[in-house]
């Protein structure tokens, strides 16, 4: 997810008190496939799983990159409650549907080995990305001409980079919930759009401050959080960003712009947002993406959720009522948006 999920506490806004609803219909009527799971680890300290139909064949494959900060294969946050996780709902929903899906922890997220730090840039997310691949064309109930990158969120920057340096190895990319800016751009609009909610008077100072310290980290300065803001919940995003053990990451996660890369990819390019989005803008990140790959004359298929949210799921409130709550993403009695997986699923079988 976008880095701003916990902003809402930081600044003290409410979220909306409203219950969760639970309308949409959890299970496809075309999904009727017995699937199964089994935990792997591959490259050297990689932890995932893969989720495939029991019947023999061939099928599809289809990796899961997920998204910013601590989230684990299952699109589950330490700082979201709960573990009802969309990811792996996901990969249970298109492999009912016959899709071999394998997810995995990212580095430095649950039990992957390999740790962020020193000099390891946001390659790492690429490699791991392409290490998956590879796992999977070995898999004799995959066919290897069928193979797919799908990225969430933040997590479609990095499969947009998998798919560049795939080629023509791969049949197509889902950027899934993705943003069609900077990281650091989306970062600083969604601190500014709360500020001006929470703290108004506020707002233009804080901005100021906070924009001369990103530029003086991705300047390579050293950033004292508590010399850039008194408010403690953007002390902790700052902190989180400009942690020196991991600025060379950052550095370049911040700074990388996806909609040149996206022009370069030469396999179809499924576009998708929930227009109950209130971690990516479905109005300036989805129109920016396809926009990217229409201006290269490259094929785009773009699908807008009316009653998708951020993680995908069914959210029946008006997108205004969120209030920028994610509090609710992991209940159990959240469901998959049905017009979403019935999309995804039709485009995968379509390519």
């Amino acid at each position: 997810m976008i880095r701003a999920l916990v902003l809402t506490l930081a600044l003290g806004c409410n979220a909306s008190s409203t219950p969760p609803v639970a309308h949409g219909v959890p299970t496809d009527p075309a999904a009727t496939m017995t699937t199964t799971s089994e935990d792997i680890t591959f490259n050297d300290g990689v932890p995932g799983t893969i989720v495939h139909p029991t019947a023999p064949g061939r099928y599809p494959g289809v990796i899961f990159m997920a998204g910013s900060g601590p989230t684990d294969r299952d699109w589950n946050s330490p700082v979201i409650p709960g573990k009802n996780g969309s990811g792996k709902l996901l990969a249970e929903a298109l492999a009912a549907h016959g899709v071999v899906v394998l997810r995995f922890d990212k580095a430095g997220t649950g039990g992957n080995k390999h740790a962020i730090t020193g000099d390891i840039t946001f390659d790492i997310y690429r490699d791991e990305g392409r290490a998956a691949l590879v796992e999977l064309r070995r898999r004799p109930d995959v066919d290897p001409a069928r193979l797919f990158v799908a990225g969430h969120s933040e997590g479609a920057y990095h499969a947009a980079r998998v798919a560049a340096a795939e080629g023509h190895a791969i049949a197509g990319v889902l950027l899934l919930s993705g943003a069609g800016r900077t990281e650091l751009s989306i970062l600083l609009a969604q601190i500014d759009g709360q500020m001006r909610t929470a703290m108004p008077a506020q707002a233009d100072a804080t901005m100021a401050a906070l924009k001369h310290a990103f530029d003086d980290f991705m300047a390579g300065k050293p950033v004292d959080p508590a010399a850039v803001t008194p408010i403690a919940g953007l002390q902790a995003v700052l902190r989180s960003a400009t942690n020196p053990t991991t600025a060379t990451l950052a550095r370049g996660l911040l700074a990388f712009d996806p909609l040149p890369v996206l022009a370069t990819i030469d396999v179809p390019v499924f576009v998708f947002n929930g227009e109950k989005d209130i971690q990516v803008d479905p109005a300036i990140d989805t129109k920016a993406l396809v926009g990217a790959r229409k201006a290269a004359n490259k094929d785009v298929t773009e699908f807008l959720a009316p009653d998708a949210n951020h993680v995908l799921e069914h959210e029946t409130r008006a997108r205004a009522e969120l209030n920028g709550g994610n509090a609710d993403y992991n209940t159990p009695e959240r469901v998959l948006d049905a017009a979403t997986v019935a999309a995804i699923a039709g485009w995968l079988a379509k390519h």
